[in-house]
């Protein structure tokens, strides 16, 4: 089985906007560094969608439940009681205990459990499985694959379990018998908020993608009318993909200050900047008061590096000396047909009047015009936020009116709202 050919004909079964799926495997060797996970491993899986390998162990897995399930330890006595009591996903402690009892979980004699994007290993050989991050449309193919040459009704079947026991556990004791079936999960509530709402994982375990490997394009995947209508759906860009990117744009601004494009790994940061300065910010970015959690910064960047290609509209974090978040920057509700941006921004207050916003605002102008083929450029401040309408001013935008009750404020009151623009020549000639 070779991983480049695999990859070749899942893009041009599903289209390279689906995501490529994670095998996992047992060895010896450390193959990354990994800190502790407090609570469910699968917090760290979004660093493997990015291209990023990690290695799990007994120490380095939080979770009692996830240890046990992945091998590592033995079952930790308050299993059956907090899964029944304090989850209530089983009616009874019985019921769970003997729910692990039937399925026999095995112990592995290796050191480490890792994981990563299948386009980061070499070889598959010791690979225990691969599984997708899967739409609906994505598991519309997959699954009709998987029965394409079986008639065998449990070929796909969810089984009860937590996330790990649906990925890990059952593929390990599918590849001991050398099973054939593969298992559809993340059903269990604990799981899902770390990943997107309209995603499930699907499972195929090595004993069985052995065959399917050989079967994919005689499947529907290839040269039928019926996928073919569902691969457009796909392209289109209804699939949130997060965008991965090794190596994010960035530019040093000032002395000690530096843009940087915004990752999703960067959600903490951001939002613990927000949060510690949530009384101020909430003034004039409505925003905040909807801001609850790392969760919900999480959520807004995810929407962003999702996007199309073709519709993605960069934020940049605007970073201190110390690399820490001292503001964002960014463009949003940009028509790109007609060459057309709006430049939005927020500076922590300890930051400001010191021209930091000015030079991050010059240099995005410059970046989007020379790189991006902006033709017009946009900036919208409320009347009464003095600092915000001075950075327009100071760069030449022009002032082409005021939007009457333009924004709604979290005090409840509307606010008038002034308009300002730059065309691409103008940024030529005054920058």
């Amino acid at each position: 089985m070779d991983i480049r050919t695999f990859i070749t004909n899942y893009y041009e079964a599903f289209c390279k906007q689906a995501e490529l799926p994670i095998a996992f495997w047992y060895s010896d060797q450390l193959e990354a560094e990994t800190e502790k996970v407090n609570g469910c491993f699968f917090k760290y899986i979004q660093q493997v969608r990015e291209g990023k390998i990690i290695s799990l162990n007994a120490e380095t897995i939080g979770c009692g439940g996830g240890k046990f399930y992945t091998g590592f330890t033995d079952m930790p006595e308050y299993v059956p009681s907090f899964v029944s009591l304090k989850e209530k996903y089983k009616k009874t402690p019985e019921m769970v205990a003997d729910f692990i009892n039937e399925i026999q979980i095995l112990k592995t004699n290796k050191k480490f459990l890792h994981f990563a994007r299948i386009d980061q290993i070499n070889s598959l050989d010791e690979v225990e499985g691969l599984f997708f991050l899967a739409t609906p449309d994505i598991l519309a193919g997959l699954t009709t694959w998987t029965f394409f040459d079986t008639n065998t009704t449990d070929a796909v079947c969810s089984p009860f379990g937590s996330g790990c026991c649906s990925i890990v556990t059952q593929t390990i004791l599918e590849n001991r018998k050398q099973g054939k079936r593969t298992f559809l999960g993340f059903f269990d509530p604990s799981v899902r908020p770390y990943f997107e709402a309209n995603l499930l994982s699907f499972t195929i375990p090595m004993s069985r993608f052995k065959e399917m490997y050989n079967t994919m394009r005689e499947s529907c995947l290839f040269n039928t009318h019926a996928w073919e209508k569902i691969k457009e759906r796909i392209t289109s860009g209804q699939l949130p993909v997060v965008i991965q990117k090794d190596t994010p744009v960035s530019f040093p601004i000032l002395p000690n200050i530096t843009l940087r494009e915004v990752m999703l790994k960067d959600a903490a940061a951001i939002y613990h900047a927000i949060n510690t300065h949530r009384d101020y910010m909430r003034i004039w970015l409505p925003f905040v008061d909807n801001l609850k959690s790392v969760a919900d910064e999480e959520m807004f960047l995810k929407s962003i590096l999702s996007a199309p290609a073709e519709k993605y509209e960069p934020i940049f974090t605007i970073r201190n000396g110390q690399d820490e978040v001292c503001g964002l920057i960014g463009f949003h509700f940009s028509d790109f047909d007609n060459h057309r941006t709006e430049i939005g921004y927020w500076l922590l207050p300890e930051y400001q009047h010191q021209g930091i916003m000015t030079t991050c605002v010059h240099k995005l102008c410059q970046w989007a015009v020379d790189e991006k083929g902006i033709k017009r450029i946009q900036i919208r401040c409320a009347i009464n936020n003095i600092a915000s309408n001075q950075i327009p001013l100071r760069l030449g935008f022009h002032h082409e009116g005021t939007e009457r009750a333009g924004e709604l404020l979290s005090s409840g009151e509307y606010t008038d709202v002034h308009v300002y623009s730059i065309l691409a020549e103008e940024i030529r000639v005054s920058f």
